[in-house]
């Protein structure tokens, strides 16, 4: 017999050593299952948690505490592999999932993209010389340029190690998800000076991190940094609405397929590791069409 808190201490272990899953997943794991744990009980046996109990956790979940419909097919997603896991692992005869007959059904909602004006916005204050701004500043800024030259996850910018960045090739190794390894390119000028000339300075920063984006404390920029990095840099761009980092992913994939580019290298530049994760993005492209379309007919 082995009680819950301990059984997700050993799942937990399992994701961070034998699977290799990020500090960013890990972090989302933990907090999941921390709340599971406090609708179940840390010392309650594995094996008395039935069919019911998930049950009652969802209803709780949805009607008491009104979470997201997302919120809750994340937390259930996560208690899910832990059974799953568990399982295999001999901790359980069954699982109680494999008989649980509840739908979680998420609103469609196309990815949220800036628009090009904002993009062109960002872009240049994001590649601006940094001038006597200091490092900390450009540092800043080329954490930015690189989310909106390249559509990465902003967990796999704050990974990028020094010895990732090759300048004369003008590609980055991105570490993503499920431990696959991609490349992404700089191919945009200013964004290459940016990167190329923040490089430079990072050379002379005393810091025991490998990471490429430390602040002057040699300090990583980790992704809660990065998104308030983001929100001064769109304040500074004269940008009224707040962006996120995966709204410059999702436009990023937009503007790449508008301009014709095949979705299997979106795919692999989003590092996509199912296609039909990328075709969401052809939805976006046909309304931005349907929009253009409307303009140019005086939106009749």
């Amino acid at each position: 017999m082995m009680d819950l808190q301990r059984v997700c201490e050993l799942f937990l272990n399992h994701c961070s050593s034998a699977i290799s899953l990020s500090e960013h997943t890990l972090r989302a794991y933990r907090g999941d299952l921390k709340h599971a744990q406090k609708f179940m009980g840390q010392q309650a046996e594995l094996t008395s948690i039935k069919r019911e109990s998930l049950r009652r956790y969802i209803g709780t979940m949805r009607n008491e505490q009104r979470l997201k419909e997302s919120t809750i097919k994340r937390r259930v997603a996560c208690l899910k592999l832990l059974f799953k896991w568990a399982r295999q692992e001999s901790m359980l005869k069954t699982n109680p999932f494999d008989t649980l007959n509840e739908r979680i059904r998420l609103p469609k909602r196309l990815p949220r993209a800036i628009d090009s004006a904002d993009a062109r916005k960002l872009r240049k204050t994001a590649t601006a010389p940094s001038g006597e701004n200091g490092f900390d500043v450009h540092c800043k800024k080329t954490a930015v340029s690189l989310l909106l030259e390249t559509g990465i996850r902003v967990g796999e910018l704050s990974s990028i190690q020094i010895e990732d960045v090759s300048l004369a090739d003008r590609c980055i190794k991105i570490h993503g998800k499920g431990n696959r390894q991609r490349f992404v390119y700089l191919l945009s000028p200013a964004a290459f000076e940016t990167v190329s000339s923040f490089l430079a300075k990072r050379k002379h920063v005393d810091s025991q991190s490998s990471k490429l984006l430390v602040n002057e404390e040699g300090k990583q920029l980790t992704p809660p940094l990065v998104r308030q990095a983001l929100r001064e840099l769109g304040k500074s761009a004269g940008i009224a609405r707040h962006i996120t980092p995966h709204m410059l992913r999702h436009t990023c994939a937009t503007q790449w397929l508008e301009n014709g580019l095949d979705i299997r290298y979106v795919q692999k530049l989003l590092g996509h590791h199912s296609i039909s994760t990328t075709e969401i993005y052809t939805h976006v492209s046909d309304q931005s069409l349907r929009e253009a379309l409307l303009r140019a007919n005086g939106g009749r």
